[in-house]
């Protein structure tokens, strides 16, 4: 013999196939709610995550750069664009011999080109192993050797034409190792160290394409990362870089400044998508709750046949509540099925309008948030048919088969 919930089941299943334009419309109201949680989850988290991770991999309190070049620096960081920008290595020293500064290293950006000449347009980094606390702690974690000249590591995301071999400016160069994803920036990057730097820049590729180079590449400077000591105060000592050192063409900025605009975008995003929700949410309550109404008045008498041979008020509110879940899950299952193949299929686009780094495509991160939306989705379903329920579960057998208006 069958039990109770199986019957409730069945008679709910029955009475939505019964319906199908009904119960569509329903889905469709549930499926939007679903799609628009879970592309605007993605994009956010996709957003401050890889803010988080960059800002966590640099792991300097300042950084200083030319005079008027902060957006290309941050657009560096988090977006990966390519950049390419110098100063002179003589104000490391003074930098570096201010009080409250623990430690520094320096960095230098290369930008090959899109052309014959390069395998492809790449951002070089050039880091210096000695004073480096941001590339080589990364190496050691992994038991990667330093490279040496003409050795070079690539970033996750780069994919060489050749396995062990990548060409820049007509010659090519050693591949030694490819670093873990990391989500960032630096998984399109390529690391070297200054020797393999001048090395390039000595290059008559290099010559044909920039000319011929005015300083040596140990005497130029893209960056420096400066780590504070214990109880300084970052903003007071980029002040001090700021204001105090005359004539210097360099500009400081503490980690979290260089990423201010970045912070805005993604505090404005995560704003417009909070309201974007609460309307949402609204919007399908209201309609679902009007839908659910007007279907179980027209369905009273169909109540009342049942109520008469015997269906108990509990069962009869069962059915409502079962055809609430199912709607709810249904809808939500498919707005997360299609919003990850929109993702995917439009991942590229999707990060060029928004200028998101990387897309959160983790496995288990999606799986979650799956199966948050699709609580969701049957929370709002089941709250939208509880008024209906109510009514069924408390409106008179004479009533019902009277089919009265509940």
């Amino acid at each position: 013999m069958k039990s109770t919930s199986s019957i409730v089941c069945r008679m709910a299943t029955k009475n939505l196939q019964r319906r199908p334009v009904r119960t569509l419309c329903m889905m469709f109201f549930v499926f939007m709610l679903s799609t628009s949680l879970f592309c605007s989850s993605v994009l956010v988290d996709s957003m401050q995550g890889t803010l988080q991770k960059t800002t966590d991999r640099l792991g300097a309190d300042i950084i200083v750069v030319p005079e008027e070049y902060e957006r290309e620096m941050a657009d560096s960081l988090f977006l990966g664009e390519l950049c390419s920008f110098t100063f002179d290595r003589e104000w490391v020293d003074v930098v570096s011999n201010l009080d409250g500064i623990q430690e520094c290293t320096t960095q230098m950006y290369m930008a090959s080109l899109a052309a014959d000449c390069c395998s492809a347009a790449t951002q070089m980094i050039i880091f210096d192993p000695e004073t480096d606390f941001i590339v080589t702690p990364w190496l050691e974690q992994d038991g990667l050797a330093l490279p040496q000249k003409g050795e070079l590591y690539i970033g996750a995301l780069i994919n060489p034409p050749e396995p062990d071999s990548i060409k820049f400016f007509g010659e090519n160069y050693h591949i030694i190792g490819q670093l873990e994803r990391t989500n960032t920036s630096y998984d399109t990057c390529v690391f070297m160290t200054v020797e393999t730097a001048q090395e390039i820049m000595d290059s008559e590729g290099w010559a044909a394409a920039f000319g011929e180079p005015t300083s040596a590449a140990a005497d130029l400077v893209s960056s420096m990362m400066i780590r504070v000591e214990d109880g300084a105060d970052a903003k007071a000592i980029a002040r001090e870089i700021n204001y105090s050192i005359e004539g210097a063409p360099i500009s400081a900025y503490t980690t979290n400044g260089i990423f201010s605009g970045v912070i805005s975008s993604v505090e404005s995003m995560t704003g417009y998508s909070s309201v974007l929700m609460v309307l949402m949410l609204v919007l399908v309550i209201t309609a679902l709750l009007s839908v659910f109404t007007i279907t179980i008045n027209e369905r009273t008498s169909e109540f009342g046949v049942l109520a008469s041979l015997g269906v108990s008020s509990p069962k009869l509110a069962g059915i409502v509540l079962t055809e609430g879940t199912i709607i709810g899950f249904l809808g939500g299952f498919f707005g997360i099925c299609i919003s990850v193949v929109a993702l995917i299929l439009f991942s590229t686009p999707i990060q060029v309008k928004l200028s998101i780094p990387q897309l959160n495509t983790e496995i288990s991160y999606l799986l979650v948030l799956s199966a948050k939306c699709i609580f969701l989705s049957v929370a709002v379903s089941l709250l939208s048919s509880l008024y209906s329920t109510w009514k069924v579960s408390r409106t008179k057998l004479d009533g019902l088969i009277k089919g009265e208006e509940l």
